[in-house]
């Protein structure tokens, strides 16, 4: 499990690494076209957060273990980050998407 420090929270929001990587890779982007975006993420048990992402707000990503990028789970959160949902980390589908692809890697 890699980690996401955003702005001046106490504590830093756990997500799997595979994720994380594709999270850093789609937020980088998006941050150098300045385009800002929701960001909603579980950080606990029962509770979800929505951060505003934007270059002007400190952001630090720690990814634990390598990982390759899979451009169809990239584009599928550049597509969910410039919605006007924006990009939610609790969606169901989403993280299905992110287990079987690594499955699929384990696999092969």
């Amino acid at each position: 499990m890699g980690t996401l420090t955003y702005a001046n929270l106490a504590e830093p929001i756990e997500i799997d690494d595979e994720l994380l990587a594709h999270l850093r890779a789609a937020t980088v982007t998006k941050l150098r076209r300045n385009e800002p975006f929701a960001l909603t993420v579980q950080t606990g048990a029962d509770r979800t957060e929505t951060l505003w992402i934007h270059a002007s707000i400190p952001i630090r990503f720690v990814v634990e273990t390598s990982v390759a990028l899979q451009r169809p789970l990239l584009a599928r959160l550049m597509q969910a980050a410039g919605s006007t949902g924006g990009l939610d980390l609790t969606d169901p589908e989403l993280a299905l998407d992110a287990v079987s692809r690594e499955l699929h890697a384990m696999s092969a």
